[in-house]
């Protein structure tokens, strides 16, 4: 499974802006693919000056594990890009290789199989750590989530705001300030982006590694949530998500293709808006039709509808004709509480990758990339999601906040959010 995807649903474009081991893009060659490639950052180039596409071709595949193994001289090159569209030229323009005297070295982040069981088992380590120094601060973090009204939903409104907001979305941000991780670079071609690519066959468990998010960033309000790839049947934005394949049997018509599914990406961007309206209402005390008839300036079929669906995937209770939320809803009146729980989370965060980034870039130093002369904090923008990850499963299980995976959770292996989108910043902002 993928470590880390957040993905923002924006002005009618799904925009990846972390999928660090999602699949690559399909590939004409029969062979069974070698690695899997994504992108952390945004990408608008296609073809031969997309990364992803390039290094979607298994011989292509082929040559970079050579390459993370021993510098490659050009005649390997040549004779391995023949069967394909890409050139030598093609690979040093997008920066997967580059030129070192006579030979040619792996330039961009692509971890070996042994890369990856290397930093998962160093990282649970230091996950663990990560974990104990939030732990040490538990009391401060439930007397801040002590303000928030609805004492039932404060585990939940905790692990979204600490595992979600701060170590995920405020976390890579952090590591980028301190200097620890590098900042995903402009592209001539279109983009502004971290290539980065996985061999296949590590096979390590990320369950309980709450690592994914997917956000739908509305006028007022915003849908996220925060999971570790179980799927989300029942989350939102996440129950939109068959968009692609009901429109995948028009893209042999592409312009129909796009056009409808623009339409589509509309029609559910005001869905999303008339969900926020209600969950708002609602966390506000308006709890019945009659009232949120007259509080919203909502069409009755669209307030109807999107109240069914929201009770149906557990986000509205209703009792004796009345609702209530069934996950964390932040308004402006929880600004000064979510404020002071990143606050907390950064001063955390900051103390500890101060104290451990120069162990762990020693610890690590015999990664591929680095191997290959590539800066150590390439590499950690990986090492993060694998840290974080375990101190969020760590926090989980020792009741730090909710564990997505206990019994009998309706939203299992994942936490909904809503929030005012004047109050939080999501992903890539």
């Amino acid at each position: 499974m993928g470590v880390c995807l957040s993905k923002v649903l924006l002005l009618g474009v799904l925009l990846v802006v972390r999928s660090s081991l999602a699949q690559g893009n399909a590939t004409d060659a029969p062979e069974k693919a070698l690695i899997h490639t994504s992108v952390t950052g945004s990408i608008q180039a296609s073809g031969l000056d997309d990364p992803q596409y390039v290094l979607s071709f298994v011989p292509i595949q082929r040559l970079m594990l050579e390459a993370a193994q021993h510098p490659l001289k050009q005649a390997e090159i040549q004779r391995a890009v023949q069967t394909t569209p890409v050139t030598l030229d093609r690979l040093l323009e997008l920066g997967l290789l580059r030129r070192d005297e006579d030979a040619y070295r792996l330039n961009y982040l692509l971890l070996t199989v042994q890369d990856q069981r290397t930093m998962y088992s160093v990282s649970a380590r230091y996950g663990s750590s990560l974990a104990n120094a939030f732990q040490d601060h538990k009391a401060e973090f439930d007397a801040i989530a002590s303000h928030y009204r609805n004492a039932e939903l404060r585990p939940q409104l905790l692990f979204a705001l600490v595992a979600g907001a701060a170590m995920n979305w405020g976390g890579l941000g952090l590591t980028t300030e301190l200097g620890y991780r590098v900042q995903p670079r402009r592209h001539e071609k279109g983009g502004t982006y971290i290539v980065h690519s996985a061999e296949n066959g590590a096979n390590l468990d990320f369950t309980g590694l709450y690592l994914d998010s997917e956000t739908a960033p509305g006028s007022k309000m915003s849908f996220s949530t925060f999971g570790d790839g179980t799927p989300r049947l029942q989350g939102l934005p996440d129950v939109f998500e068959g968009l692609e394949s009901a429109v995948a049997d028009w893209q042999r018509l592409p312009a129909v293709y796009a056009a409808l599914r623009s339409e589509y990406i509309s029609l559910i961007l005001l869905a999303i808006d008339d969900a926020g309206q209600v969950m708002s209402a609602v966390a506000d005390g308006i709890d019945t039709d009659e009232g949120l008839a007259k509080t919203l300036a909502l069409p009755e079929d669209r307030r109807k509808n999107v109240i069914a669906l929201l009770v149906s995937i557990g986000y509205l209770r209703e009792l004796d004709h009345h609702y209530a939320v069934g996950v964390p809803v932040i308004t402006e009146a929880d600004k000064l509480m979510v404020d002071a729980i990143l606050k907390l989370s950064r001063e955390i965060m900051t103390t500890w990758l101060r104290a451990n980034y120069p162990a762990m870039e020693k610890e690590l130093s015999g990664l591929s990339p680095m191997r290959n002369g590539l800066p150590f904090s390439l590499a950690f923008n990986e090492v993060w999601h694998y840290e974080f990850g375990f101190a969020t499963k760590f926090l989980a299980e020792g009741g730090f906040y909710a564990n997505p995976h206990a019994p009998g959770n309706r939203h299992e292996g994942y936490v909904p959010l809503i929030w005012a989108s004047s109050v939080l910043k999501g992903p890539g902002e």
